[in-house]
Formats: structure tokens, C-alpha cells, sequence
């Protein structure tokens, strides 16, 4: 009976060992991600996996899921912004508008995360309203809160730290010193993942979906490097993602694209300043290069 018992056993731990397997550096973390049937189940789920990067058990009862991700490819922030790209809202983040409306009639769950429109006065620099409350010490929501719930300007200001970490990481390589490139690149990260893809219109909201999961990947990558070489290869691929998102979200001021033929059989990178400043090179070839093309708004 026994012996019966065990071979019955086996080919489910087998099957249970070869999920496991699939995620290597497998770290788990249950998030509240609001849905109503079977169907939120299997959409949320779907959004979730990415082969051998991320995966989701999603629990209709509980409205929470269970999000496996391999901890040196992805991140939890990654995972639940195209959980809220496919409609769904969670902790983090919310689902935009026309994602939600899209889901069938079964599916539109009543939006707990969702705050309704704040009205208020107009603020300040400060943080204060034009009387000069400040409403933390009325006992209301704090300035910070305010700021957070408060429509934001479009375009150009929703991306402006995304901007200031690239443009600093840049300037790091420039200078040779892997210690700030490293600080800039963890900034650079962590502003994408800030990024509230909610407040977006349409077509910014499907050019930032392109772009966010490398910039944010890439960034962290070079955040984790102690070599300046190894930083400036992984650099370079920071080019494309961050050239499509400035033609999305233009800058108020100039943007310079710009070009080295030398490194890497050829590179890209965007700067502030028209004068070339090589970031693959520094002081060995600083002014190496050429500006491709001039983007202003």
C-alpha cells in the first residue's frame, strides 16, 4: 500500500518541482489586486507571466495574488504595471481608465484604490493654499498628499525626475566615476517605477508601456555594477527606450541625440548640451562624437 501511495506521490512533487523550477531566484510577495470572477483570474494571471521572469496565482475569494518573479531579471513593480495595463488596479498601482472600461461587464469590479477627483485651492510653491493654510495642521491631508492626488501637469513634468536621473547617470560616465553612476542609475529606476501611468493620455500611456520595463531593468542593472566599463555597455542600451519616450514627452528645453562610430562598432546617447561629452570614452576620447539629431518641444 505503501509502495502504492509513494508512486501515486511522485508525478505530482515531480510536476510541483518543475514549476518551482522554472523561476530561478525565486522571491514571492502577496499584493491586494482587485477583480471579481474566474475570468479577472485567468486575465490577471496572463498579464502577469513573463517564461522563466514572473508569474501570478491570483485568489478571487481574497482578491490577492501571489507574485513570483526571478529577483535578478524583474521586479514586483514591473509585474503589477502590466497587471494594471491589462485593467486591474492593485496597491501600487491603478489601472487606466480605458483599460478598465475595456474589461467585460463580469469583470468591472468596484474600484476600491480608485480617489475620487480632489477639488481644492490653488496651492502654492509651498504647499500651501492661496490663504496660507497649511491643511496638516487643520488635521486634513497633508501638502505631500495633496501633491499625490492633484492632477499633474501633463507630459513634460510627469517625466522630469525620469529625465534629471538619466541625464545625471550621463554625466557620471562622462567623469569616469562608477560610484555616482551607480547612485544615478538607482535613481533613475526607482523615478520609473514612480511614474503614475494613470494620469496619461492615450498615446503617452502606449509609449510609456514600451519603454518602462527596460529603462527601469536597465537602470537597476547598472545601479548593481561596481565596473565603469560594464556600466557604460549596459549604458548604451539605455539609448533607444529613452529616445522614444523624449519623442513622446518632449523636454521644455533642447535634447541633443547623440552618436560615437567607435564604441561598440557605433552608440547613442541623449544630452543636454550641444558641445559633444563622450559618457563610453571620458577623458580618453571626450569630445569623440557627433550630434545625430535635435529634438526641442
Amino acid at each position: 500500500m505503501r509502495t502504492l501511495l509513494s508512486l501515486i506521490a511522485l508525478p505530482a512533487l515531480l510536476v510541483f518541482s518543475s514549476c518551482s523550477a522554472q523561476i530561478k531566484n525565486a522571491q514571492s510577495t502577496v499584493v491586494r489586486v482587485d477583480g471579481d470572477c474566474p475570468m479577472c483570474e485567468k486575465t490577471i494571471e496572463k498579464a502577469a507571466f513573463v517564461k522563466g521572469e514572473a508569474e501570478a496565482d491570483w485568489d478571487v475569494d481574497a482578491k490577492t495574488a501571489r507574485i513570483t518573479i526571478d529577483s535578478t531579471r524583474t521586479d514586483l513593480d514591473a509585474v503589477l504595471q502590466r497587471i494594471a495595463q491589462a485593467g486591474y488596479d492593485s496597491e501600487r498601482y491603478l489601472a487606466p481608465d480605458a483599460a478598465y472600461a475595456a474589461l467585460p461587464g463580469c469583470c468591472q469590479y468596484e474600484r476600491t484604490f480608485k480617489k475620487a477627483p480632489l477639488t481644492t485651492a490653488t496651492m502654492d510653491h509651498a504647499g500651501h493654499d492661496a490663504m496660507g493654510v497649511d491643511h496638516a495642521d487643520q488635521g486634513g491631508p497633508s501638502s505631500d498628499t495633496l501633491a499625490a492626488q492633484a492632477p499633474l501637469n501633463p507630459k513634460a513634468d510627469q517625466f522630469n525626475v525620469v529625465f534629471t536621473a538619466y541625464f545625471a547617470l550621463k554625466d557620471a560616465l562622462v567623469a569616469s566615476d562608477a560610484k555616482k553612476a551607480a547612485a544615478h542609475a538607482s535613481d533613475l529606476s526607482a523615478a520609473v517605477k514612480a511614474v503614475q501611468m494613470e494620469r496619461m493620455g492615450p498615446d503617452l500611456h502606449g509609449a510609456w508601456m514600451k519603454v518602462m520595463e527596460p529603462l527601469a531593468n536597465i537602470s537597476a542593472g547598472i545601479a548593481s555594477k561596481t565596473d565603469i566599463d560594464t556600466q557604460r555597455k549596459a549604458f548604451a542600451e539605455l539609448s533607444a527606450p529613452m529616445l522614444a519616450l523624449v519623442k513622446a514627452a518632449p523636454r521644455p528645453e533642447p535634447v541633443y541625440y547623440d552618436h560615437c562610430p567607435m564604441y561598440e562598432g557605433g552608440a547613442d546617447w541623449l544630452s543636454q548640451e550641444k558641445g559633444i561629452k563622450n559618457p563610453f570614452y571620458g577623458s580618453m576620447m571626450l569630445t569623440c562624437g557627433s550630434v545625430k539629431e535635435t529634438m526641442t518641444k
